[in-house]
């Protein structure tokens, strides 16, 4: 698809003869028609493509031209983008060069005076419009490939080269097929290197809430860099979701200033469309944390107002127990989403991620209505379980039928961490016969490996297509994974564990330093990032996962590649401003998106510093982490079982 403006005139001689203006009429369909043949030959014969630009990963390729600033030459490395999804990579012989294939066409990338934008911009929309790898039905076409040349014969031929099936992976005996940095280490870090980390760590968080007491005092999320908050739960979230962290960190200071907030806080003032899953994990997390911390009242009172709240407000009054997602906290009543495209369904893992907290506001009240109302929630879902255990990650709340995609991604990834942890806190055998069967089917089923053997989770379609993605949300696997063999569960889930942690640590070697949010595997296995996915938001999955593995298995590596992430945070993603969101972030220019989110300062910052502190605080054995990082006692006994493995 090439689309050549000529540039044209718009003045017009109106004095002058006839044969003045044949003549000019002559010259100018000459001139034109000159300018045409120099174009083709410049375009067609002598065209000259962007050259491929490879991150310190060879399995990222990145080739797609983007605005250039004027002193920036065509052709340079920095007038690149990354790869969107579906195309096919084609080198010619000598290496340096690729064309492009879309879906309706070859899209070839030339210098910037030649082509379209709007049209190089369509392309590129219907490449990332298409989301996963076509079945073949329309590419029946056999691919006739030049093994010289490398060459594709036709659009057909690639989608068709697509659909070959990809056989699961058997957990090799080694996949090692390359190292990463720092995997053979076996030096271990003195004391006081470790705690030059930790206080590092903590000058971090202090950074971070100077800002927010700066800017945003009493909101729920931070706007560092134009200094402003903004609002969601209308509770200030930051502040209590930072709480334990501070605790943990020494903080005395800012945690006063947290408790004065807290202390006032009037629920009956907060926002009108409040999820409830996300208030569970981290308002009630929070306070019930807290309390088990300090024993101070206070935590328990307003622990007790918010799940009084959430049992009164009808969210749970369901025909399947299955509760509604939102609150109106304003009203105190119920409701489903209003916002607009937000499906009328509830999500596998809001649904199944509010178990932990209310089984602990039961446990340190005494009353069952907590446990019980998502308890009901839980056995709806494992009712209609599906043959393989992998629920889908849309629930009708009417039914407990699941439906939609499959995937350990959004909306579906804390269900399996819940299935595990409430083995852990309860020791009921449901949730440890369920969570086995999951895992072993998420092995035979999910588990695939690049040709240089990066292990990864693959998503399962409701058309039944394997979709080659991988969110960085999945990252949180590895580590409950390797949690899970601590209580009792078989050896290969950690072998399984260390394999995918290489891949989460993998998606960090950008040229920022920093993971995206998505990462996909083309049809020669080869990981790259669409463009939309070039973004992040500080998230923490990986180094909890290291965090846990490093507990279990003591490899120095896994604490490591832990602080190269945190090197890769100050470099790339902090200011005099303090920590942003990050985009373009596999580019020499990284920018920031000008927010912050609660959960860098709650999850984030506490397992990086945790991980260079004593085995002894929080040990695993002992404690077991709700999903936004605020860890509860376990205590099975008190759920009147014992968990014979913890």
């Amino acid at each position: 698809m090439y689309v050549i403006n000529v540039p044209g005139s718009n003045n017009t001689t109106k004095k002058g003869s006839k044969w003045h203006n044949k003549i000019y009429w002559n010259l100018g369909l000459f001139s034109a028609i000159f300018g045409l043949l120099t174009i083709y030959f410049i375009v067609v014969i002598n065209r000259e493509e962007l050259p491929v630009h490879h991150s310190h990963n060879e399995d990222i390729l990145i080739v797609v031209k983007e605005e250039r600033p004027d002193d920036i030459p065509a052709n340079s490395e920095n007038n690149i983008r990354l790869l969107p999804k579906d195309t096919i990579i084609n080198p010619d012989k000598n290496g340096d060069r690729r064309d492009i294939a879309s879906i309706d066409g070859v899209v070839e990338f030339l210098n910037e005076p030649v082509i379209d934008d709007e049209a190089l911009e369509k392309a590129i929309a219907e490449v990332e419009h298409k989301e996963t790898y076509s079945d073949g039905e329309n590419g029946a076409e056999d691919k006739k490939e030049d093994k010289k040349e490398h060459n594709v014969e036709s659009v057909k031929g690639n989608l068709a080269e697509l659909s070959k099936p990809w056989p699961p992976v058997v957990v090799p005996d080694d996949p090692h097929l390359y190292k990463l940095p720092g995997e053979d280490t076996n030096v271990s870090t003195s004391r006081a290197e470790l705690d030059m980390r930790m206080n590092s760590i903590r000058d971090s968080m202090r950074l971070s809430w100077k800002r927010y007491k700066q800017c945003a005092w009493g909101d729920d999320k931070l706007h560092p860099d134009s200094c402003h908050g903004s609002t969601w739960f209308g509770l200030g979230l930051t502040i209590i979701d930072s709480l334990d962290t501070m605790f943990l960190m020494g903080m005395k200071e800012e945690l006063l200033e947290a408790y004065n907030f807290v202390q006032d806080i009037d629920y009956k003032k907060g926002a009108k469309n409040v999820n409830i899953f996300e208030i569970t994990i981290r308002v009630l997390g929070a306070f019930l944390t807290m309390f088990n911390f300090t024993k101070d009242q206070m935590y328990l009172n307003k622990a007790v107002e918010l799940g009084d709240m959430l049992i009164d407000s009808g969210a749970f009054k369901t025909s399947s127990g299955v509760p509604l997602s939102d609150i109106d906290l304003s009203t105190g009543v119920s409701h489903r989403p209003t916002c607009p495209g937000c499906s009328k369904m509830s999500s596998l893992s809001e649904v199944t991620t509010i178990q932990l907290e209310f089984n602990e506001l039961t446990r340190l009240t005494k009353d069952p209505k907590y446990k019980e109302s998502s308890d009901r929630a839980m056995s709806t879902i494992l009712q209609h379980i599906p043959e393989d255990h992998l629920p889908r990650i849309y629930v009708n709340v009417n039914s407990g039928v699941t439906s939609g995609t499959l995937t350990l991604g959004a909306r579906g990834d804390s269900y399996y961490e819940y299935l595990l942890k409430q083995w852990i806190q309860t020791g009921e055998q449901r949730y440890q016969e369920e969570y086995l069967a999951a895992v072993q089917s998420i092995k035979d089923k999910l588990v695939f490996s690049s040709r240089r053997g990066l292990t990864y989770i693959a998503e399962i379609l409701e058309s039944k297509k394997i979709s080659h993605k991988m969110d960085h949300l999945v990252c949180f696997l590895p580590g409950s994974l390797a949690l899970g063999t601590l209580h009792g569960a078989p050896s290969w889930h950690l072998e399984l564990a260390e394999q995918v942690i290489r891949t989460c640590v993998e998606m960090y070697r950008t040229k920022s330093g920093l993971a995206p949010e998505i990462i996909k595997f083309d049809s020669a296995s080869k990981l790259f990032i669409s463009r939309n996915d070039e973004f992040s938001l500080l998230r923490p999955e990986t180094v909890e996962s290291l965090f846990i593995l490093w507990r279990l298995t003591k490899k120095p590596m896994y604490r490591e590649w832990a602080w190269d992430i945190y090197s890769s945070i100050e470099r790339s993603a902090k200011s005099d401003n303090g920590y942003s969101s990050m985009e373009r972030i596999n580019t020499d220019r990284p920018r920031r998106k000008g927010d912050l989110e609660s959960f860098f300062l709650a999850e984030t910052l506490k397992y990086l510093y945790l991980i260079n502190g004593p085995d002894d605080v929080l040990p695993l054995k002992r404690y077991v982490f709700n999903t936004e990082a605020h860890p509860f006692p376990i205590r099975s006994a008190d759920f009147g079982r014992t968990n014979e493995n913890g």
